[in-house]
């Protein structure tokens, strides 16, 4: 290739980041008015009031008009509002289609408000984050503000409402019947406590314990437990994973879903559960379905799981000194070894198929 064939190609390729870059910007930009909306109520303000201008908007929010016309224009153009005419001073406004299913409703499967959060989030803890690539320490989850809980919450509660019942479980050789005489399960990593509650939902004889040492989140799970009726059946409390097996009741089933990969001492979390477990029990994981080996360039799931663990899931786990963080890009061979280490014989692959999780079974 002569030196003006690569001059060729390499602005090709530079123009064609450019418009890559571009595109995230403009992904990103758009996200932050999603959450403004999102915060302030005001897809629902629309979704409930019909046709609506500015002016009636910001008449029944109680927000400032001139911000909100903006808002309105921005998300007319993006597509996530339409209206009615082109003066956006005195136009109506309604939610575009889709709108309802992925920013209204947090169970439905088709809701992504929580993909907005993460930028607010992210925003809270970047100081820091830029601060500990010089340091080596570890970001503390609760640096990341309340939009870490909502993150977290909101991408994870669609998936555990409409499939760990109706799919996940069912995939699993005999939980079903485990889970229907009245299994007592630690809910290991809980967060918002949505993975116990829809277990205690489809299991009346179930007994649930969900333990996390974020106070925020068990707060939540609390409170949502109690909304949905099953706080008599399932406790939240704020405790070192690695202490849950310490003179307690043996457990038929130990879960970690999508927070394995999030922990300083994965290894000893995992012996943790094993220790905890009743004879015959067994331990269920969820965690991110990174590429069983790199592939780079990788495809869309795999550049956002790799870029969650440079500015999230990694920066958590670091914040012990002696810590083992294995970041996002758990791959099974990894697994089997820590699984190994904490004393499991079998890690079987489930068969369940998703394009961001993979589901563990391990057995003593």
């Amino acid at each position: 290739m002569t030196t003006t064939d690569t001059a060729t190609t390499d602005s090709a390729a530079a123009e064609a980041l450019v418009g890559r870059m571009f595109g995230a910007a403009l992904g990103a930009a758009e996200l932050y008015t999603i959450y403004l909306g999102d915060i302030h109520g005001l897809y629902r303000a629309i979704g409930d009031a019909g046709p609506t201008t500015a002016t009636e908007l910001a008449d029944r929010t109680g927000l400032d008009h001139r911000y909100l016309v903006e808002w309105l224009q921005s998300q007319a153009i993006s597509g996530l509002l339409t209206i009615d005419g082109t003066d956006v001073w005195t136009d109506r406004y309604e939610l575009a289609p889709g709108i309802r299913e992925t920013l209204l409703d947090p169970a439905n499967p088709f809701f992504a408000g929580g993909l907005a959060a993460i930028l607010p989030a992210v925003g809270h803890a970047f100081p820091q984050l830029v601060e500990a690539f010089r340091t080596g320490a570890g970001v503390p989850y609760a640096a990341y503000g309340q939009e870490a809980v909502i993150a977290q919450e909101a991408l994870n509660r669609p998936a555990y409402a409409n499939s760990l019942i109706a799919e996940w479980v069912p995939a699993v050789p005999g939980l079903h019947d485990v889970l229907s005489r009245g299994a007592r399960v630690a809910d290991l990593g809980t967060g918002a406590g949505w993975s116990a509650i829809e277990l205690a939902k489809a299991y009346p004889a179930v007994r649930v314990d969900g333990y996390d040492n974020d106070e925020d989140s068990i707060t939540r799970a609390r409170r949502n437990a109690a909304e949905q009726g099953v706080a008599d059946r399932v406790d939240f409390e704020v405790r070192d994973i690695t202490a849950i097996a310490a003179g307690g009741t043996p457990y038929d089933v130990v879960t970690f879903f999508e927070c394995l990969h999030d922990f300083a001492h994965p290894v000893e979390a995992l012996t943790a559960a094993r220790e905890a477990l009743a004879p015959g029990g067994s331990v269920i994981v969820m965690d991110e379905r990174a590429d069983e080996v790199l592939a780079a360039p990788g495809d869309e799931v795999q550049r956002f799981l790799a870029a969650a663990s440079v500015i999230w899931c990694t920066p958590q786990g670091r914040v012990d000194e002696d810590s083992e963080v294995v970041g996002t890009m758990l791959r099974p061979d990894r697994l089997r070894q820590l699984a190994g280490r904490a004393g499991f014989g079998t890690v079987d692959v489930l068969p369940i198929d998703h394009p961001f999780w993979r589901f563990y079974r391990l057995t003593p």
